[in-house]
């Protein structure tokens, strides 16, 4: 079978490419020896296995069913319960099958003598982080507070992505509600009144005769166009090659004035709370670094960010290497600097995430503030050049030939 990987090798940097092996457990056996770490591997699967295979089904165990299932299994290791027990307890209480059969699988790895972090990894259904914080957990014998972690990340992930779509929510409803409006004007309104003035066309004011082509425009045939072409940019907006092209352009908003702020905000809040919770676990500086890294989704913040992994293994200042990444703000530089003579990196890593949290909903909160206005506006003038043009073709009835 051919696999295809994403890894880190010692220095830190990412490594992909195609191997051959029975299983994927033989692939990561293989990648290890190599002395290289396993962040993605995944079977390559015949162009014949058809679409709804390669695109629409997912292994991977959503946020939500991630955070119930860690936040369950460190509640009943709080009450003395066994890991195996546990396990058989989260099973009989899932609903979800997938979910069922991971379980079951660990299940069966755990009685069998594997480690606790091996079995969750063969799954192939929960990201490096969670594997590395229950490896981390399962060293210093702490399994429990690997979980409560893990489950705490996972709550923060799921309250972010809330917060953004409850802001979008009104803004939506808004920009939605004036386009159906102006199509139902455009669509009823507008041809019935023109109707009117029977089929001489030439005759109307300019005004009109542009209201009058709008309004031919939304004909029933054109909705269904319109109705199917939007239908067909949702299943393409799914395909993998779009999101990847949607995450290039994501890159190059760091490059616009008050964008570039919120995705940089945005990156750090994620980037401080990750290294706060790998930390939390008892991860060592460096990994923690090395995976914290891997969560922001800009390749320019990325990739300044990165370089800092080899210079701290050389042995320079925490403070003195981030103080040299030019785009993070000087708060950063200070606050660790702070962090590192008191020797708390992991509580300054959680302001840093509480002050650039606070800092991306108040610029959202202020780009979302615009859009009502904005959306008022165009939609007003819409309306109102309608409405002129209207009154216009009224005065003027007089001379048109019916």
């Amino acid at each position: 079978m051919q696999f295809k990987y994403k890894c880190l090798d010692p220095m830190g940097r990412t490594i992909t490419g195609n191997i051959s092996a029975e299983g994927i457990q033989e692939a990561k056996t293989h990648l290890k020896s190599n002395g290289l770490i396993v962040v993605e591997i995944d079977t390559i699967k015949d162009k014949k296995e058809g679409l709804l295979s390669g695109r629409f089904l997912s292994k991977k165990v959503n946020d939500t069913d991630q955070y119930n299932l860690f936040r369950e299994l460190s509640i009943l290791l709080k009450s003395g319960i066994k890991i195996d027990r546990a396990l058989e307890i989260a099973i009989n209480s899932s609903t979800k099958e997938d979910l069922k059969e991971a379980l079951s699988s660990i299940l069966r790895d755990v009685k069998a003598g594997s480690s606790l972090a091996k079995a969750f990894s063969d799954t192939g259904r929960f990201n490096l982080l969670s594997i590395t914080m229950i490896e981390a957990g399962e060293s210093v014998g702490d399994i429990r507070s690997a979980f409560e972690n893990i489950a705490e990340y996972k709550r923060f992930q799921i309250q972010f992505k809330s917060e953004i779509k409850n802001a979008l929510a009104y803004p939506t409803f808004l920009i939605f509600a004036s386009l159906i409006t102006i199509i139902v004007i455009f669509k009823f309104i507008i041809p019935r009144f023109f109707s009117i003035f029977g089929q001489n066309e030439s005759a109307l004011p300019i005004t009109a005769r542009i209201l009058y082509n709008i309004g031919n425009f939304f004909s029933l045939t054109n909705i269904y166009l319109i109705i199917i072409v939007i239908v067909a940019l949702v299943f393409i907006f799914r395909s993998k090659d779009i999101r990847k092209l949607l995450l290039n352009l994501y890159g190059h908003l760091t490059y616009l004035p008050l964008l570039g702020k919120l995705v940089l905000y945005l990156e750090l809040s994620r980037f401080s709370y990750s290294m706060y919770s790998m930390l939390n676990s008892g991860i060592e500086f460096i990994n923690a670094l090395r995976l914290s890294t891997m969560v922001i989704m800009d390749k320019k913040i990325r990739s300044a960010i990165e370089p800092t992994i080899t210079q701290i293994k050389e042995g320079k200042g925490i403070a003195d290497v981030f103080s040299k990444v030019s785009l993070l703000p000087d708060l950063v530089h200070n606050m660790l600097k702070v962090g590192e003579e008191s020797g708390n990196l992991k509580e300054i890593f959680l302001e840093i995430h509480r002050v650039f949290d606070e800092r991306f909903k108040n610029i959202t909160k202020r780009m979302l503030a615009l859009v009502e206005p904005i959306v008022i506006t165009i939609t007003g003038v819409i309306v109102g050049f309608i409405v002129i043009s209207l009154i216009l073709t009224v005065m003027s009835a007089g001379t048109l030939k019916l």
